[in-house]
């Protein structure tokens, strides 16, 4: 160490220049050491700094507010693949109802077509019947017309009846396909993500736990760190009470200089100097060994503090977390298909829903039908009675036209009645929905594996710098620590300087040349000093009457100065 470089062996009667130079060259290597401790310091509590943000960053990826969501939605997502099947069935009864109830409606729909086919049968033989006859003849006509248009509306009907049945069918099929997916997975699936959820929350309260107490012993160690950090101000303090001993010196040599030597004189300030380096060898070797002490402290707290990293990113918690995003990843996978075909599902309700609606607006056009041809039966009525004998030959065909009107009107009838039926279902599907319904299964399962994905870069992160950074810490405060026990060498050096201050020169009785001299000295050397220990030691070896004058002048610097020890 520098120590030992510096170090010389101080002869039997060093001169003032030997003494300047050797506690100068000791406070500036002090000073020199002292900063580069205090850098490595400064430098440990920004490590630290990185390592309580890193875990801070943990702790938000795994809070109550994002992983516990993960939970909570991994656990809606067991449920909702749980109820899948009851919800699956329901509405393959309600298909079923929609199924037999469009079969019914086409038999009737197919019923009022062939009517209407045979209205226009009746209608050509009244022409025959009729025998030409003018009046029938366009009478006939008109009732083609309104036919052709009855036929047109239920030949649409008939079209959005097939479509209705073809929607039926898909969802059907689609509902065969979700049973047989859904006997793949579930109970096994869901029972997987409960478990997964549960596993997920019972982390988080151990991370929470964890996260507490790792982030407790790292503000600790930061605490104490910086508390040493601010101790190092014994090199500077001691630095400054070198070199006012150096100066005090120089003013000795001086004032020696400038007349006789005076042996009193002389021994007098040099035995104050040499209380005022017992006194910081003194002061240094506490302040140095407390941080010692302070620094080997440090230790085992940070070799806790590594631990319980290890403990968390390791076993307890990044492995923890792998296994849960691949258990997710994988559910995903077996689910994708049976979340498509619930999806494509409720997606052919939609449809249903919509053809309910345009039967519904089409059996207006329906019932305008059955007027028609109720108009058609009574209008034939009253043109035989106006035609006599042509008019009787008409009447049979007439009792069968009015037999199908009121045939007509009794499927229209049932038309509606099955419309109403359908609506009935309709409105009991689109009621039935659920916020199960509405909710994508496949987003919620990437929101949750988001959120574990995060949390495993962000404790792989911890993992692999935080562990780094706190092995740096213990390597420093170890190195510090050692660095600073060899420095405890200056005190002996300053006791070896006093030594000889002390007794190189032998005590002379005190006479008015020197305390003269004494006189103006000493002030002079008071006001060099900057720390209250220097005064108190001054104060030691004032002459009777001079304790005025060894008062410091108050200023801001003194007042800083005092508060050091």
């Amino acid at each position: 160490m520098f120590l030992e470089a510096i170090k010389v062996e101080l002869p039997a009667q060093p001169t003032d220049c030997t003494i300047r130079k050797d506690l100068a060259q000791l406070a500036a290597s002090l000073d020199k050491q002292f900063l580069r401790v205090g850098t490595t310091l400064a430098n440990a509590v920004e490590m630290i700094d990185r390592v309580i943000a890193g875990l801070d960053g943990v702790a938000a990826a795994l809070d109550e507010r994002t992983a516990g969501a993960a939970v909570a939605d991994l656990r809606q997502v067991a449920v909702d693949l749980t109820n899948l099947p009851v919800r699956q069935a329901g509405r393959a009864e309600h298909m079923a109802g929609v199924a037999t109830i469009a079969r019914l409606l086409n038999e009737h729909v197919l019923e009022m077509h062939q009517t209407l086919r045979v209205l226009s049968i009746y209608g050509m033989n009244i022409k025959i019947a009729a025998s030409g006859e003018e009046q029938f003849v366009g009478f006939v006509e008109g009732m083609k017309v309104k036919l052709g248009v009855g036929e047109q509306e239920l030949g649409k009907f008939i079209a959005q009846l097939k479509e209705l049945m073809r929607s039926v069918a898909s969802v059907q099929q689609a509902d065969r396909l979700l049973a047989a997916e859904s006997a793949k997975v579930i109970p096994a699936i869901p029972a997987q993500l409960s478990s997964d959820a549960a596993a997920l929350a019972a982390h988080l309260t151990g991370v929470a736990t964890l996260a507490r107490s790792v982030s407790s012993i790292a503000r600790s160690v930061q605490g104490k760190v910086v508390v040493v950090l601010g101790a190092l101000q014994v090199g500077d303090s001691t630095r400054q009470r070198l070199e006012h001993v150096v100066s005090a010196l120089q003013m000795l040599q001086t004032s020696a200089g400038e007349g006789a030597v005076d042996t009193a004189m002389v021994g007098h300030v040099e035995r104050m100097l040499a209380a005022q380096l017992e006194a910081a060898a003194t002061d240094f070797e506490r302040e140095t060994q407390a941080m010692m002490s302070s620094l080997a402290d440090l230790v085992p707290d940070t070799s806790k503090l590594l631990d319980l990293i290890a403990e968390q990113n390791d076993g307890g918690g990044r492995d923890f977390l792998n296994r849960l995003e691949r258990g997710i990843t994988d559910v995903e996978h077996l689910t994708a298909r049976l979340r498509d075909t619930d999806g494509r599902s409720r997606a052919m309700i939609g449809i249903i829903t919509d053809t309910v609606a345009e039967l519904s607006v089409r059996l207006v056009s329906v019932q305008r039908i059955r007027v028609n041809v109720q108009d058609i039966a009574t209008n034939t009525r009253l043109l035989c009675r106006r035609h006599g004998a042509t008019g009787r030959a008409v009447s049979v065909i007439a009792t069968e036209v009015d037999a199908n009107a009121i045939q007509l009107g009794t499927a229209t009838t049932q038309v509606a009645r099955a419309i109403g039926d359908l609506g009935a279902i309709e409105a009991s599907l689109r009621n039935g929905i659920t916020d199960a319904d509405e909710r994508d299964m496949g987003k919620t399962l990437d929101g949750a594996l988001g959120i574990v994905r995060r949390a495993c870069q962000r404790t792989e992160q911890v993992a692999m710098e935080g562990s780094d950074d706190i092995g740096h810490l213990i390597e420093m405060l170890i190195v510090t620590g050692d660095e600073l026990k060899q420095e405890l060498g200056a005190a002996g050096m300053m006791r070896d300087a006093a030594a000889t201050l002390s007794q190189r020169t032998p005590v002379a009785e005190m006479n008015e040349s020197a305390e003269a001299a004494l006189l103006r000295l000493l002030p002079d050397i008071a006001r060099l000093y900057t720390m209250a220990q220097e005064r108190t030691v001054h104060a030691g070896f004032l002459l009777p009457g001079m304790a005025a004058a060894a008062e410091p002048v108050a200023s801001v610097d003194d007042d800083d100065d005092d508060g050091l020890f």
